[in-house]
This record gives C-alpha cells, structure tokens and sequence, in this order.
C-alpha cells in the first residue's frame, strides 16, 4: 500500500508540475497542497470544491450583472476583484490572467468586451477545474492509503481491512472500513 501511496503522490507531482509548466498553475498552488499535511490529509479535497463553488458564484454573479442594463461597473469592479482574491490564493495563474483582461475592459467600460472577457475567464476555469479535479482525486486516494497503512498499524489484536471505493455518481472516494478478530494461539 505504501508503493500505491507513493505512486499516487509522484502522480500528483507530475499534475502539478505540468500544470505549471503551462502557466495555469503558480508557486502559490505548492504553498496551498504544503498545507493539507498541517492542517487535515484531505485538505485540498476540501479547500478545492470551496474555491470552485466560489468561482462558479462569482462567475454567475458577473453574467448576471453585465446583463442589466445599465451595467453598474462598480459591481462589476467588485466581482472582479472576488474572482481575482479567489484566483490569487489558490495559484490559478491563467485563470488570474484572464480575470485581468476582464478589468482591463470592466475599467474601460466596454460592455462587449466586458462578455468576450467573462468568456475567457469561463474557459480557463474549465481547463484549471478538470486538473483540480484529477489533483483532488488522487491526492483523496493517496491520503486514505495513507490512513489505510496507519489504520492496520493500530488495529492492536485487530485484522483491519480498508477498502477505497470509487462513487462514479458523487465523484468521489469512499473508505470502507471492516475489521474482525484475529485469534492467537
């Protein structure tokens, strides 16, 4: 198990490493996976669905507000810097590229180019979100090896059996613990 968890780990690396080569992801993404081991093994599982839920509100939000007419670009101005605090703390360097062509335009008051913006920045949420996804995944099966190895270590008298189990409808791991007696001669 150890070998999967390490593997799995490398895995993730290489995800990361790839995702900064691209310029999607910055140094800030490696201070923010640095903390999962601090704070909880499955912090990013539950720091990156947060960011997401934020982005895609703000992303709402901002469709929502350029669709009035008259644009308030003062709230446009203040999405815009929601969306760029969000971008920012997570290290989603093109994602926070594109949201400043969006305040280019929002400080220009450019009400189309405003929309040709918001539309850059949905794309790059779609590519930086399938590679949170695939990060978080991994990262959620390497932390339950993880606990798994920890978990047969202090079972004490006990056979502990984990289980990592896939929920294709949920997207996500499931650990399944079961244990039974071990008896001794």
């Amino acid at each position: 198990m150890a070998a999967n968890r390490e593997a799995l780990n490398k895995q993730v690396q290489q995800i990361v490493n790839s995702l900064k080569e691209q310029g999607i992801l910055d140094h800030q993404f490696e201070i923010v996976r640095s903390l999962k081991e601090a704070n909880s093994p499955f912090f990013l599982a539950e720091i990156l669905p947060l960011f997401c839920q934020d982005v895609q509100t703000t992303l709402r939000d901002l469709s929502r507000t350029l669709e009035k007419e008259p644009v308030n670009y003062h709230d446009v101005e203040e999405l815009y810097f929601k969306l760029r605090g969000c971008t920012s703390s997570i290290g989603a360097r093109r994602l926070a590229l594109a949201c400043l062509k969006l305040y280019q335009e929002v400080v220009n008051k450019n009400k189309d180019g405003c929309g040709l913006a918001l539309n850059g920045v949905r794309h790059e949420y779609k590519t930086l979100r399938s590679s949170l996804d695939r990060i978080v995944e991994d990262n959620c099966e390497s932390s339950r090896l993880k606990k798994c190895i920890q978990g047969e270590e202090e079972a004490m008298g006990r056979v502990a059996e984990f289980h990592i189990v896939y929920i294709p409808e949920m997207k996500s791991l499931d650990l399944v613990y079961s244990s039974s007696p071990v008896y001794r001669k």
